[in-house]
């Protein structure tokens, strides 16, 4: 376990490393004599068709890739928390609304859903995170419901009622305390799944357009030139994998660490 611990470590170490290396270089420098140099002291990871760094470019594409996914995975959680928060308090036929709004998005690949929204809106990362947003929340409102319903057939619930609380005092004081922790392991898994939809547009031509520096991208840009420079497709494909399997990987941990049974849930103090 421990050496297990120490390979992540040092993994992550190294993959930042090369990181923090490249975002001192410029991404969209054109050098056209090095047109797809390959690897060497000066180019670590060689260049691109346009001369470019494909260290620098591999390295704000972390930048980009990353802080979108942690800006879909942020929205999502908190639209999903509220929206199940209320269908599971209120009940009735806003949860039966809700309930068919999820279903009929669940009906559509999130992939093909997230790709329509991208055609319809300019292309941006404002509307990438519109489209991932749009079929990525559910999950999380399905949970924070079923944890909601749970819940609030709970003695300590009944407990407040009969003192006098009110539900406003009991969904945040009880109720989202212990119906939070599922959804905090969930979105550290979902992390790693948003990343590869990111670049997966990208590489469709949906997502960040060039000359922004994005995985996905940046490999669609390698397709003509794969026998003659695979470099310009491996390193970016590399990095997607590895912080995908990282991330997937911390994910499922943080997820079993807290994901507690339905007995576990306590009054919060």
């Amino acid at each position: 376990m421990k050496a297990g611990i120490v390979l992540y470590a040092m993994v992550c170490a190294a993959l930042l490393g090369c990181v923090a290396w490249g975002l001192t270089r410029d991404p969209v420098a054109m050098t056209l004599s090095q047109t797809l140099a390959s690897p060497s002291w000066d180019l670590p990871f060689g260049a691109d068709h346009l001369g470019r760094d494909i260290l620098a470019r591999v390295a704000h594409g972390f930048y980009w890739d990353f802080s979108l996914s942690l800006a879909v995975v942020g929205c999502c959680a908190v639209l999903g928390v509220c929206l199940g928060l209320a269908s599971g308090w209120i009940g009735g036929w806003i949860d039966g609304l809700l309930n068919l709004v999820m279903d009929s998005v669940l009906s559509l690949p999130h992939i093909v859903l997230a790709m329509v929204i991208m055609v319809a809106l300019s292309y941006g990362p404002e509307s990438l995170v519109i489209a991932l947003v749009l079929p990525g929340w559910i999950k999380y409102a399905r949970i924070i419901r079923a944890q909601t319903l749970s819940l609030k057939q709970a003695d300590f619930v009944a407990c407040e009622r009969v003192l006098g609380a009110n539900a406003p005092y009991i969904l945040f004081r009880h109720i989202l305390p212990n119906a939070v922790p599922p959804v905090l392991g969930l979105a550290a898994l979902d992390l790693g799944h948003t990343l590869l939809s990111i670049a997966s547009l990208g590489f469709l031509g949906l997502g960040l357009q060039p000359p922004s520096p994005e995985w996905g991208t940046m490999i669609m840009e390698s397709r003509p030139y794969i026998m003659r420079a695979p470099w310009n497709a491996f390193f970016p494909g590399l990095f997607v994998f590895l912080f995908i399997f990282l991330f997937t990987l911390a994910g499922r941990k943080a997820e079993a660490a807290l994901s507690p049974s339905t007995e576990d849930a306590h009054v919060a103090d």
